[in-house]
């Protein structure tokens, strides 16, 4: 797991941000890849591509199992993200990446294409669902709210470039409105990257909804605060938006396992044998005519409850080397926040260099926790192996190698482009390499 994941999932969990639209970033495909904090990371490049420009979805998991469908992968710019909302109606959410200026090798070519892209993704989005994009789109719109009453509001900041025009045009099209410009905010919270030579602020980063969900959004505003270790502030956006829950199958849910391995110590087995006695010495005597099924009920619920209440539920056994060092590494964090809101306060040479010295030591102390954690881990694996400990072994790989397959992960195919189809249609007995030769 990248360190730089877990140093993103702590920082949205300090804001407590329910879906993240993350952009250069060097995570790949899918996986619940931070559990203390609880997010589930959906890239829109495999494994075995360069993952320089990459861009993701960050989303809590309670809300990843609301999902019906998974976050889908447009290109390296554009994803798309459907949740439930009401009735046949979802709430479709965008992540878009425009690569800056400096970086687009055919100029008016390259900006065309991702334009291009975004109009044919808005066009299939049905008219009836809610919409946003979350866009790092690298434009800088005008204030002139008077020539854009209907897409920009009274609140913009700066001037406008190319990359503005075109994505002024392209929310005039499709009735979208800009939300950061709407909200009278300092320029503190309003302005999202610093240009390194000019030392200006400017509004790079928006966030896009329907003209008539307006009146949901509540604030759109930059962070000033949070460091996402890049050179864009987070844009934090909220609205007013509940989801569908997913329809359950019939019957109840399964209970999560008792801590039985509590019994194995002798003060929580001696509580657990008392607590029973008294619990049966205080249950009221079932009628003479009271059923068989009437009793066991009666006494199943006792032994379950006090079971529950003594020994409680089980702690999941998946291992992180980054769950063993919370604690070591919310104080390495604390410090950080701590210079990097001084040099947000007072940007001199020195405030400048205290935060980036921190940075690069919080990285090298990661980097010593996860290798002394592995090595840690590789010789208590390799111990059970010497000792012929089966048992152990193998429990041991299973708690490090990793969490299992949610169950919101689908099956893919062997080309990653339908789902479950290809797998029951396919035969069920392999063919076999066996030559007929030899069986006759």
């Amino acid at each position: 797991m990248e360190r730089r994941t877990v140093l993103d999932t702590r920082e949205l969990a300090r804001y407590t941000v329910d879906i993240a639209a993350r952009s250069r970033i060097r995570s790949s495909e899918q996986g619940q890849l931070e559990v203390r904090v609880s997010y589930t990371f959906w890239s829109d490049r495999p494994k075995a591509e360069r993952r320089d420009d990459g861009g993701a979805f960050a989303i809590r998991n309670d809300i990843v199992g609301h999902l019906p469908y998974l976050p889908q992968s447009i290109n390296d710019h554009l994803m798309s993200l459907r949740l439930p909302f009401r009735g046949d109606q979802f709430t479709v959410i965008v992540r878009a990446y425009a690569l800056p200026p400096i970086q687009m090798t055919s100029s008016d070519a390259t900006k065309d294409k991702f334009y291009e892209d975004l109009h044919a993704l808005l066009a299939t989005v049905p008219k009836a669902d809610k919409l946003v994009v979350l866009g790092d789109f690298n434009a800088r719109v005008m204030t002139a709210h008077a020539a854009w009453q209907v897409v920009l509001g009274p609140h913009g900041l700066g001037g406008c470039n190319d990359n503005g025009l075109l994505l002024l045009r392209t929310c005039a099209e499709h009735r979208l409105l800009l939300t950061n410009t709407f909200f009278r905010v300092p320029t503190r919270e309003k302005a999202t990257w610093m240009h390194p030579q000019s030392r200006r602020w400017h509004l790079l980063n928006y966030v896009l909804v329907r003209r008539r969900d307006r009146q949901d959004v509540l604030v759109t505003k930059a962070i000033r605060d949070a460091d996402g270790w890049t050179d864009h502030r987070l844009v934090i956006f909220q609205t007013r938006l509940r989801l569908q829950p997913r329809r359950r199958p019939q019957g109840k849910r399964p209970p999560g396992k008792l801590n039985t391995l509590l019994l194995n110590l002798p003060a929580h087995c001696f509580d657990f044998s008392n607590q029973i006695t008294k619990k049966l010495e205080d249950l009221h005597a079932p009628d003479d005519n009271a059923t068989v099924e009437t009793r066991w009920c009666q006494l199943q619920n006792v032994i379950q409850s006090t079971a529950l209440e003594v020994l409680g539920r089980a702690c999941r056994q998946h291992q992180n080397w980054f769950d063993d060092n919370d604690a070591g590494i919310s104080n390495l964090l604390a410090e950080k926040n701590e210079l990097h809101r001084a040099y947000m306060d007072l940007r001199t040479d020195a405030t400048k260099a205290a935060f980036f010295r921190c940075r690069r030591l919080v990285q090298q102390r990661l980097r010593e926790m996860k290798d002394a954690w592995m090595v840690r881990k590789a010789e208590e694996i390799q111990g059970y192996a010497d000792r012929n400990d089966m048992k152990n072994f193998f429990k041991a790989i299973k708690a490090t190698y990793g969490p299992c397959i949610k169950e919101t992960v689908l099956r893919h195919s062997s080309d990653g482009t339908t789902r479950l189809v290809e797998y029951i249609r396919q035969p069920t007995v392999a063919p076999s390499g066996i030559s007929t030769r030899v069986l006759f």
